[in-house]
């Protein structure tokens, strides 16, 4: 496919992996937020950083891989707006058209503040929040 086909499915797959990816970076996170609710809150400080040493690496391998495919989207993007309009399909157009307004600029804008928001609150969680003692 000259009319930019190809890259289009390129674009797609690398927006797919990312949001799997997040879906895996909000388990992981999830998954560390109970293990603070329930056991962690109350260990010492060397389990704590253990815990959140893993949980990091297990954050920076999602988050590398998530740059991963977001330069691979942003090559795509590049070689579609470098190919001649005439060549370009109405989908491929419409894409490099979406892909500068700010529907595009505020979705990645919104990912990476995730990320961090993901990461404060488990630190916060994990090293300032004291659960509350109730007794039911």
């Amino acid at each position: 496919m000259s009319d930019g086909g190809e890259l289009l499915a390129l674009v797609r797959s690398a927006d797919q992996q990312t949001a799997a990816l997040f879906g895996q970076m909000i388990s992981i996170t999830f998954a560390m937020i109970a293990g603070i609710y329930y056991f962690l809150n109350r260990a010492r400080i060397e389990l704590k950083l253990f815990a959140f040493t893993c949980y990091g690496v297990g954050m920076l391998a999602f988050f590398g891989m998530m740059l991963r495919e977001s330069n691979i989207k942003r090559i795509a993007l590049e070689a579609i707006e470098a190919m001649p309009a005439t060549q370009r399909s109405s989908v491929v157009e419409g894409l490099r058209e979406l892909s500068q307004s700010w529907l595009f600029k505020d979705t990645s804008i919104f990912l990476n503040a995730a990320h961090y928001v993901l990461w404060i609150s488990v630190i916060y969680l994990l090293f300032f929040w004291k659960r509350p003692n109730i007794i039911v």
